[in-house]
């Protein structure tokens, strides 16, 4: 594939993602008027099962997948692949399902859930089901550099669910029934969709061979994929056991405001990320990834600030008077995401020196990190415990990864920059505090600009000219 037909994939994949997260994000100024706090904790512990349930449901197999697709020499071979990997897949999760329709009630209670088993507990169970059919189309389009059916596909999912959301949420006042029952509902027309899509793709088989093939490579993944969930969500489903949905609907709108920083993450990451690998191993990689981590660091910082500094601003002017508290613990939040989206660049640098079993034992220490942590200062210091831990372990994940990826290059910049911005988040949101709406918008936004011009400054970036040589690739 060319360079530019690389940059243009990675850009349609980026979008097929963003904009789901968008969507979210729009949607979030108009639910709040209809959700309570624990409407929000419901939603959220739903949605954390869900990704919890994914990846245990689907063992890594779609890595499998990928690995192994281009290794065939004829369409036949992948076809009979894809639709052996499907079939197990299905199998697999209806057995799993049964399991947990059965036993799940007695295993919730006895972990000190507070939601409800039915229905709550078991949407989340068939929803994460009927999401399992996109899993592996998803991948074939990757395997084909068939990005845009797939973008569409997302997007369209996404806009649906939000209009079908918005209709059982305010016409019918289902409240937080109405939106899994949204994500139920889509996931199951869409399920049959994916299907339709890649009929021409698959032959429906079941090969054992294969399959126990797939699993001794796939299995070993499966600790790291699930060890990364508890290390990033985990603290939802252990506030929900040690505090109450309200805090958890608290927590959760604040983290939905901190995670858009992985939007400018996501983003800048994809457009980054080839160059990596194109440049890796020349005499000149180490300059052109202390350039490509400065980039980085510097398009991270801008959400940071953003996002940190007017969240007070964002929840009093778009949210109801029930959520305002959420800004306090979005600055502390995305400490995290910052770490965790920084690791990003180091952990490619580790893939690539084929040294991956060392990603997987840094997720599995901050997912340690995570777990115990909260479970020993949760019950006792409340909400804040949740914010500071989770970024905390993603910290020390960030150090791992840097040390780990053992490529020489100077810190100092991107650390002044780092505490440029967390000394101007620090004093504007915890420190200084203006009752004027308008005047603090004001005074925030030229505060905002001159942390700006100093990111500028210190990592030698020229935005506007940044912002061209984007545009131009």
């Amino acid at each position: 594939m060319s360079r530019n037909a690389l940059i243009k994939n990675s850009s349609i994949y980026a979008m097929g993602d963003i904009v789901p997260r968008l969507i979210g994000f729009i949607s979030l100024p108009i639910l709040t008027k209809y959700l309570s706090p624990e409407d929000y904790g419901i939603i959220n512990y739903v949605n954390t099962l869900n990704t919890f349930l994914l990846a245990i449901g689907f063992l890594c197999v779609n890595t499998y997948f990928l690995v192994y697709f281009y290794r065939f020499d004829n369409r036949e071979e992948q076809k009979k692949l894809l639709g052996n990997l499907s079939s197990f897949i299905l199998l697999f999760n209806s057995v799993l399902v049964i399991i947990l329709l059965f036993l799940g009630e007695y295993f919730f209670s006895a972990v000190g859930s507070k939601i409800d088993f039915y229905p709550y507990i078991v949407i989340a169970i068939f929803t994460n089901f009927f999401n399992l059919f996109s899993i592996l189309p998803s991948a074939l389009f990757r395997a084909i550099e068939k990005p845009l059916p797939l973008t569409i596909l997302n997007v369209s999912r996404g806009l649906i669910a939000f209009a079908l959301t918005l209709v059982l949420v305010i016409y019918y006042d289902y409240t937080a029934l109405g939106v899994l029952y949204a994500n139920l509902v889509v996931n199951f027309v869409f399920a049959f969709v994916f299907m339709f899509v890649i009929r021409h793709h698959i032959i429906w088989n079941l090969n054992f061979k294969q399959i126990k093939e797939a699993l001794i490579f796939s299995l070993p993944l499966v600790p790291g994929a699930v060890s990364y969930y508890l290390a990033t969500i985990s603290d939802r489903i252990l506030i929900d056991k040690y505090l109450n949905l309200s805090d958890l609907g608290i927590y959760s709108i604040a983290a939905t405001i901190a995670f858009i920083l992985n939007i400018f993450s996501f983003g800048a990451y994809k457009a980054f990320e080839p160059y990596i690998f194109k440049n890796w191993g020349s005499d000149q990689f180490v300059s052109i990834f202390q350039s490509i981590r400065n980039s980085y660091v510097y398009v991270l910082l801008v959400g940071v600030l953003i996002l940190s500094l007017f969240a007070k601003e964002f929840f009093f002017i778009m949210t109801d008077t029930k959520f305002y508290s959420a800004y306090w613990y979005v600055p502390m939040i995305i400490v995290g995401v910052y770490s965790s989206s920084l690791s990003l660049l180091y952990g490619t640098i580790i893939t690539a020196r084929g040294k991956t079993k060392i990603n997987s034992m840094i997720v599995i220490i901050g997912a340690i990190l995570s777990v115990s942590l909260n479970v020993l200062f949760l019950p006792k210091y409340g909400l804040i415990t949740a914010a500071v831990v989770s970024s905390f372990a993603m910290t020390v994940m960030l150090f791992m990864y840097n040390w780990y990826s053992n490529i020489i290059i100077s810190h100092y910049r991107p650390a002044f920059s780092t505490l440029l911005v967390a000394a101007s988040v620090y004093v504007f949101v915890y420190v200084i505090t203006i009752e004027n709406l308008i005047l603090s918008i004001a005074l925030k936004s030229v505060v905002f600009t001159l942390v700006i011009l100093g990111l500028s400054a210190i990592l030698s970036i020229n935005p506007i000219k940044m912002i061209k040589d984007f545009n131009m690739k």
